[in-house]
C-alpha cells in the first residue's frame, strides 16, 4: 500500500533517484520494477512513479525498464499502459 502523505513522497522520489543513479553508474542496461503486490496507489503515488521514476529512467539512454504488474489490480490495469507514452524502452508485464 502506497498512500503516503505529500511530504513523504519526497523521500520516495529520492529513493527512486538513488536507484536510477546506481543503475546508470553501474552501466546496467535493464531495470525491473516489481509492483505486483502494490494493491493501492493514490494519485500522488502515481505521479511519483510517473515523474520520478519512469520519466527519469527515460532520460538515461539505453536503459530498459520492465514493470511487473498484476492484471487483477484495477489501478495497475488502468494506469500502467499510459506510462508507455513516457518511455520508449518500457515493457509492462501483467500476470494473474
Amino acid at each position: 500500500k502506497m498512500a503516503a502523505m505529500p511530504d513523504e513522497y519526497d523521500q520516495i522520489e529520492d529513493f527512486f533517484q538513488t536507484i536510477l543513479n546506481t543503475v546508470v553508474e553501474a552501466g546496467t542496461p535493464h531495470l525491473v520494477l516489481d509492483i505486483r503486490n502494490l494493491v493501492f496507489l493514490n494519485s500522488s503515488g502515481i505521479k511519483s512513479l510517473c515523474v520520478s521514476f519512469v520519466m527519469e529512467a527515460d532520460e538515461n539512454e539505453g536503459l530498459e525498464l520492465t514493470i511487473l504488474a498484476r492484471s487483477s489490480i484495477t489501478w495497475q490495469i488502468e494506469t500502467l499502459p499510459t506510462f508507455k507514452d513516457l518511455m520508449a524502452q518500457l515493457t509492462i508485464q501483467f500476470e494473474e
